[in-house]
């Protein structure tokens, strides 16, 4: 049986054997995201396999579990599923945690701005190629000095 529920967070186990990890930037990002937008959990909760001891086990979003921990909230969105075969979260862990596809440079360039995909979670690395990007978006930069500097995005050419 399937369910969608808030639970207490200090009623879940997060899973022994995460495959998944994150840097404490990237854990810094995700508090900040979910401090900004704590109605995405709604849209993507926590899934949990409750075994028939009780016990609930998080085997999708265990990050964003520690980032809510961080944050001090009591409970979290979550989908609770009745002892879930083994083969079963495991696939499911890998494919929550496995991006599929890739990016569309072009849309990005044009429709996005750099700072919120990188408070997103992105890195200048998943972000392609774009020529001194960092110098832009940097405080202690000279680009913001410099307005006259221009970018040229790889794939599309589109300056910015």
């Amino acid at each position: 049986m399937r369910q969608f529920e808030q639970v207490d967070i200090k009623k879940l186990t997060l899973l022994e054997n995460n495959p998944r990890k994150i840097s404490k930037e990237q854990m810094n990002k995700l508090i900040v995201s979910l401090e900004t937008d704590p109605d995405f959990l709604h849209a993507r909760p926590i899934l949990i396999n409750k075994l028939p001891d009780g016990k609930m086990i998080v085997y999708a979003g265990n990050q964003r579990v520690q980032a809510a921990k961080k944050l001090k909230w009591k409970s979290i969105p979550c989908i609770v599923e009745d002892d879930l075969k083994e083969e079963v979260m495991n696939r499911r862990i890998i494919l929550d945690n496995k991006s599929f596809g890739e990016f569309d440079y072009d849309i990005l360039a044009n429709e996005f701005e750099i700072d919120m995909l990188l408070e997103c979670g992105l890195e200048l690395k998943d972000l392609g190629s774009f020529n001194d990007v960092v110098e832009q978006i940097s405080p202690d930069s000279k680009a913001k000095d410099d307005k006259k500097k221009s970018h040229e995005c790889p794939s599309c050419g589109y300056m910015f």
